[in-house]
């Protein structure tokens, strides 16, 4: 690489490299804060954190790479305007379209890793992270009995322990209304909660106690003595309130989207098709954002008239324009009107024209010139 490409290259590298981890920083402590009522449960230990934190990076890089890039480019090719060194190199007969060679590059090197992320490791993060706070979720129901205190966090079941201790109860009370026709109450002198596989159950175990039942409408009482009992029972909204990842259609792999959309087009649900269709495409255009941020970093970054934070204020523009362009694709590719494939890749070809001719504009009127 010639010794000016590696200048221009480090210039950008140095802001991206920081505005990637602060954005990264941001982000992750937004996720955070999201699923506080979970993360900082009476069940979660500081493992449970860091695992979560460390599965949620690829899908948070999805979103980060762009927006950092962009601003990275856009600061240090503005760092060599500021300083005139974009007016020497016109002095030496180079023309600023010369510094697009750089940032592209560059570009092509963040897309291809961001794509990869997108479509291999983003959901097998996601699948992480859901099953992790499923069982923290799990372990944070079980440590919320607390004891002298009756617990009706689990839908059609109140829990009263006279004493807990390291998540095992003694003297026991379960009141069971998940059949309203037949409530059961349960006494024990043992009891405790298990989680159980990767779903919404828990094992509730009761050892030494008794059973009473009573039949809505009929005569019948039924008392019965028990040694060991076991009943598996679903948190129901519980879990699925508190895990706003078991909702999320981001650990679908591909193989899993395409499954979809052909079993949506064989019901005849084209809507439905057209929907995972636009997630599907939506894993390569959100990536390809990168290469028109590349190509506009220059323009937006080469001018000395307009200044640095005139440059910096069309770089969010050109966020924005790029997120209002996707949305509108999306709902295009929803409601049929363009291909998938083609209204989810109007953001890359929309910017990438319009910074094409910003470059063009710049190189004929030279180094420094008004956008």
């Amino acid at each position: 690489m010639p010794i000016f490409d590696r200048y221009v290259a480090k210039e950008i590298l140095l802001p991206f490299l920081a505005g990637l981890l602060f954005l990264t920083q941001l982000l992750l402590a937004t996720q955070v804060l999201a699923q506080a009522d979970v993360l900082f449960g009476s069940g979660v230990s500081v493992l449970d954190i860091v695992w979560i934190l460390v599965a949620l990076i690829p899908n948070v890089l999805g979103y980060v790479l762009p927006v950092a890039f962009l601003l990275g480019a856009v600061i240090g090719i503005g760092r060599l305007s500021e300083d005139r060194e974009i007016i020497a190199m016109g002095a030496a007969g180079l023309s600023t379209a010369r510094l697009v060679r750089v940032p592209l590059v560059i570009g092509l090197f963040v897309t291809a890793a961001a794509v990869w992320l997108s479509i291999q490791v983003q959901p097998a993060g996601f699948a992480l992270v859901r099953a992790r706070v499923g069982e923290v979720i799990k372990r944070n129901v079980a440590s919320d009995v607390r004891p002298g205190t009756f617990y009706d966090q689990i839908p059609g079941f109140t829990l009263y322990a006279e004493k807990v201790r390291g998540g095992a109860w003694s003297n026991v009370l379960i009141s069971d209304r998940s059949n309203p026709r037949a409530p059961v109450l349960a006494l024990a002198h043992h009891g405790r909660l298990e989680p159980v596989g990767t779903g919404q159950e828990m094992r509730l175990v009761l050892d030494d106690g008794e059973l009473h039942r009573e039949q809505a409408g009929a005569d019948e009482y039924v008392a019965a003595d028990f040694r060991h009992g076991e009943v598996v029972l679903g948190l129901g909204t519980t879990f699925s309130d508190r895990n706003s990842f078991s909702r999320s259609t981001g650990e679908l792999t591909m193989a899993d989207l395409d499954r979809r959309i052909a079993a949506d087009l064989a019901r005849g649900d084209r809507a439905s098709a057209r929907k995972f269709e636009g997630y599907k495409q939506r894993r390569f255009a959100q990536p390809l954002a990168i290469l028109p941020f590349a190509l506009l970093s220059v323009p937006l970054g080469a001018s000395r008239r307009v200044g640095r934070a005139f440059a910096m204020t069309a770089a969010i523009g050109a966020m924005i324009a790029h997120y209002v362009l996707m949305r509108s694709g999306e709902v295009m590719a929803q409601s049929g009107a363009l291909p998938a494939w083609a209204a989810l890749q109007l953001p890359t070809v929309v910017l990438s024209a319009l910074a094409v001719a910003l470059i063009v504009l710049q190189a004929r009127r030279g180094p420094g010139a008004v956008r």
